[in-house]
């Protein structure tokens, strides 16, 4: 240990004579001192003192060598035995729906309440804003609304809340959408008008007609969301500050941008880009067009690189959906669904797999797909091995992971230096135990997120909220760091098997170093390193001491992005 930190000091110190050779004289320093940095970094896993100039970090490592710094200009921070981290990064959220549910834009629905109950809050609703134009919620859980079996709701019961007003609701995951009739025929969807992609993203009908039902599958949501009359840039630029606002202040200096219902996203990501007003990196992913080909595709992202990839925004990234969820029972399953039977194949076909994660890959884009089901994964998995060879340097992440077929773990192993498991670890919460265990079944039910079986094998595992599509604790890394702690309990109730779960090392690891390389970012960020971006926080307690429950207090006291401090 001793030698490294001679080692790592030593470099330190000539990165800093580069840094004020090439600057003419040398700059003021920040020196932070007498606390506890956890650097994320193997060689030197934790620190006493770090040094900072023009927002790189100059050095990392014991105190012994921090008088070659305060021989010139130099600010001391005294840490008073405060924990330092490196900022973390979101690996999969929707930061603009985020924004629109904070400012009471978007209504949140209980997913556990039934039919009624949601009618009568969107009365309530309506009774306190009688002036609202139109309504948009989130939320609901199909299981739970009092349908019958396989029934869903429709435009009918919407309209006894309105049938003036549009209103559009999406279920927990904004996987399948419920509008009233308002709201229909505002998008202008009516028994003429064709599904999108007939079986993945269409419209229910009534039995033996081509009414619509008001129910909607996949993107048939955000057709009729994207026709309401709050889609504008300003808006969304003031509400998206909000949530980045949120994330800041939650320790977070990255996040990548899953995608979202709205069409000027890009624009005012680029609006604060350019005011500079972005103090985080901000990823976006494009989301692949079914219904358009593959090269028009790969043209489309080429276009929105161009125009809009600019200093922290980043647009670089090709975003897959293989399938839906489990609780809207769109998730590709190997086996039909236990209680209903049901059985869907993966929106991408193999062959089709292969053309669009070929195409993006060799134009010089990461991939990025959703697969919650083990149908789902196989085939992304199965599409990756074929495609190693092609930029094999660019991050495959695969999002969500629910349900794993037993094969899975050696595919993910085999592809370990550059594939990624993105999960969210709140799904695994009690709560949701009794309704996908209806669905999957026990032998299914114990194979669900087997993420300390991929970590044991070398395999990367990163966290991200995925929030507002997940509601159960919104966007705070330590409560979701606690719950996949939590599953190595197996009192706890969480989602089996319980030694499946993380420990806090790999914990803090899946919300820093990981997620920066998922994003193509771990050159500049992710762990606290000489030549680095000084992107790190400063919490109230020492996660890695204090008690389990204690995790999820943890409190953010300061966040600095390229070495500013933004709160």
């Amino acid at each position: 240990m001793k030698l490294q930190k001679v080692i790592l000091g030593y470099m330190g110190i000539m990165f800093a004579l580069c840094v004020s050779g090439c600057d003419g004289q040398r700059g003021v320093v920040t020196i932070y001192e007498n606390g506890t940095i956890y650097t994320c970094e193997d060689s030197l896993p934790r620190a006493e003192a770090m040094v900072v100039s023009q927002g790189k970090i100059l050095y990392v490592g014991g105190s012994e060598n921090l008088k070659t710094y305060k021989k010139g200009k130099y600010k001391s921070v005294d840490l008073k035995g405060k924990t330092v981290l490196p900022g973390f990064v979101e690996s999969h959220a929707h930061p603009a729906c985020y924004g629109f549910m904070e400012a009471g834009d978007m209504i949140v629905i209980d997913g556990t309440v039934t039919k009624q109950d949601i009618l009568q809050q969107l009365k309530d609703y309506l009774k306190e804003y009688p002036d609202a134009t139109h309504l948009l919620g989130q939320g609901y859980g199909l299981a739970y609304l009092g349908l019958a079996e396989g029934g869903t709701p429709t435009a009918k019961d919407l309209d006894e809340v309105s049938s003036t007003i549009p209103i559009m609701l999406y279920d927990e995951g904004c996987h399948s959408g419920w509008a009233n009739s308002a709201a229909l025929k505002l998008a202008g969807v009516d028994e003429n008008t064709p599904d999108p992609l007939p079986g993945v993203h269409y419209y229910v009908r009534y039995p033996g007609t081509k009414t619509p039902t008001g129910y909607l599958c996949e993107n048939t949501g955000h057709i009729v969301a994207n026709a309401m009359p709050f889609n504008t840039t300003e808006r969304v630029v003031e509400h998206l500050k909000t949530a980045l606002d949120n994330y800041t202040d939650m320790g977070f200096t990255a996040v990548f941008d899953a995608g979202d219902i709205y069409n000027t996203t890009y624009q005012a990501v680029k609006q604060l880009q350019d005011n500079n007003e972005l103090n985080l990196y901000y990823q976006k992913g494009y989301w692949a067009d079914q219904t358009i080909s593959v090269s028009d595709n790969i043209a489309r992202l080429k276009e929105l690189d161009k125009k809009y990839s600019d200093g922290n925004f980043y647009c670089n990234v090709y975003k897959m959906f293989e399938d839906g969820t489990i609780e809207a029972e769109s998730a590709s399953l190997i086996k039909p669904y236990t209680n209903s039977g049901k059985q869907v194949e993966p929106f991408f076909s193999e062959e089709e797999n292969f053309e669009h994660v070929s195409a993006a890959l060799s134009a010089g884009y990461a991939v990025h797909a959703h697969a919650i089901g083990d149908k789902g994964q196989r085939y992304i998995l199965d599409t990756y091995l074929k495609t190693m060879h092609i930029n094999p340097s660019l991050p495959r992440a695969i999002a969500h992971n629910q349900v794993f077929e037993p094969e899975a773990i050696g595919k993910y192993t085999a592809m370990k230096e550059n594939l990624f498991c993105q999960t969210t670890p709140s799904w695994t919460v009690p709560d949701a135990v009794e309704e996908t265990l209806k669905k999957l079944g026990e032998e299914r039910f114990d194979r669900q997120y087997l993420w300390g079986n991929l970590t044991d094998n070398g395999v990367r595992v990163t966290f991200g909220s995925d929030y507002p599509a997940n509601l159960i604790e919104e966007v705070n890394p330590f409560s979701q760091i606690y719950h996949a702690i939590m599953r190595l309990d197996s009192l706890s109730g969480y989602f089996p098997p319980c030694h499946a779960g993380l420990n806090i090392q790999h914990g803090i690891k899946a919300y820093t170093i990981n997620a920066a390389q998922q994003m193509g970012l771990s050159d500049v960020t992710g762990s606290l390193k000489v030549g680095k971006n000084a992107d790190f926080i400063i919490i109230d307690r020492d996660i890695f001491k204090c008690n389990l429950e204690d995790v999820k207090e943890t409190n953010v006291l300061n966040t600095y992005f390229q070495g500013k401090k933004v709160k």
